[in-house]
């Protein structure tokens, strides 16, 4: 961790005085709870895995237990002594987690709040079961937040409005190509909801975090789901771009702050590109604006071809595209837009009588050292810049 952790010290020391004051004899649980648990946000805070915690205790709980082992001759009170520092140790990984635990749902409750804004004035009529869904959402976090052992939602993908009509013969009456996926999704979210209940009866902290990363990520990917099959369905909404068939840029915010925010939580990468096609004005005023837009609509749809199924292409404006990749670092990004940047450029487009090698050219950009989504499209936008100034027909970073 010390290789890519700039407070690596600070955390090193503050955890190591929690450990020595929690070995004490006369050790103070209040004050013990106190501390734990604001270093757990002060982690949470610095963007640092919990996974650092963990990983230091699985080493630090048999170091000690060596050296108790070396003072101590009587063998029940080793096995003693040990099991106290053991219970001890673990106390205050829970507490930590706890207080990652609590930053944590504060982000996400912002999150939630943006994204009931962002459906608040569509006209969809998926809008109530995604408003419906982040309303059960935010319960669950409340429950967690004032350690609720007893639900206050609706559990079990069978027992919920969603669930029920996702099986329905109908479902929404779209997206079958989806609907698999999202009631695998939607079944996966209820059963991790209801283990965090159960860790919330046990006060089980350290397992309660770990499954509520895993469920807030589940939430994301179903949400960005739903909000996927709100603007493929729904052209008369203005979600899929007329010209070129692609998603417009109108839906572009919604889905790309969803995965954003999945890649934040579950610590995955994120990489996006802005592709631009080259010399398009010189293709409008030599042939015209209906050949312009048979260009526009090939390059879309050769773009299109050479992603992957995981991919979202939007056009952003003009001869622009944007191309999120979810889970893909900015290497695998680069090589998917290098792919698609040769496929252009090594067959002639044809429209009404004209025959041209089209290129276009492409800046990649990665989640990394991004605050939102708006900056991670900006830094895209000056890769983009830089591959136009290198000459075009070329991938920059």
């Amino acid at each position: 961790f010390k290789y890519y952790i700039d407070d690596i010290g600070e955390i090193e020391n503050r955890y190591m005085d929690l450990i020595e004051e929690t070995l004490q004899v006369d050790a103070s649980e209040t004050k013990i709870r106190r501390k734990a648990t604001n270093l757990g946000k002060y982690l949470f805070e610095r963007n640092v895995s919990f996974m650092l915690i963990l990983d230091v205790n699985n080493q630090l709980v048999p170091y000690i237990t060596s050296l108790v082992s070396e003072e101590v001759s009587n063998g029940k009170s080793i096995l003693a002594k040990v099991s106290q520092i053991e219970e001890r140790i673990r106390y205050i990984e829970g507490r930590i987690a706890y207080g990652y635990l609590t930053e944590n749902i504060k982000q996400d409750k912002s999150w939630i709040r943006e994204k009931l804004k962002i459906i608040r004035n569509s006209e969809s009529s998926i809008k109530p079961f995604i408003r419906e869904h982040l309303v059960w959402v935010n319960k669950v976090l409340e429950d967690i937040r004032k350690l609720r052992t007893q639900s206050s939602v609706i559990l079990g993908h069978y027992n919920t409005e969603i669930g029920k009509k996702l099986e329905s013969v109908n479902g929404f009456g779209l997206f079958d190509e989806y609907r698999d996926e999202m009631i695998t999704l939607h079944k996966k979210l209820h059963g991790s909801a209801i283990q965090i209940y159960h860790f919330l009866q046990s006060k089980d902290f350290k397992h309660l975090l770990l499954e509520y990363m895993e469920f807030f990520n589940l939430v994301g990917k179903f949400v960005s789901m739903l909000g996927l099959t709100f603007a493929v369905m729904y052209e008369e909404d203005a979600n899929i771009d007329p010209l070129t068939k692609v998603l417009s840029r109108r839906s572009l915010e919604f889905i790309l702050s969803s995965q954003f925010h999945i890649s934040k939580i579950s610590k995955r990468p994120l990489s996006i590109a802005m592709v631009d096609i080259d010399d398009f004005k010189r293709i409008n005023d030599t042939y015209g604006h209906q050949v312009g837009d048979c260009v526009l609509k090939q390059v879309a749809q050769r773009i299109q071809e050479n992603l992957r199924k995981s991919d979202f292409i939007f056009r952003y404006g003009g001869e622009e595209f944007l191309i999120l990749l979810p889970f893909t670092s900015k290497e695998d990004a680069v090589k998917v837009l290098e792919k698609v940047v040769k496929t252009i450029a090594q067959t002639p487009i044809k429209c009404n009588g004209m025959e041209e090698r089209i290129t276009v050219s492409a800046g990649v950009a990665s989640i990394e050292n991004a605050k939102d989504i708006y900056s991670l499209i900006a830094k895209a936008d000056r890769a983009l810049y830089r591959a136009k100034k290198q000459g075009k027909n070329r991938v920059a970073v």
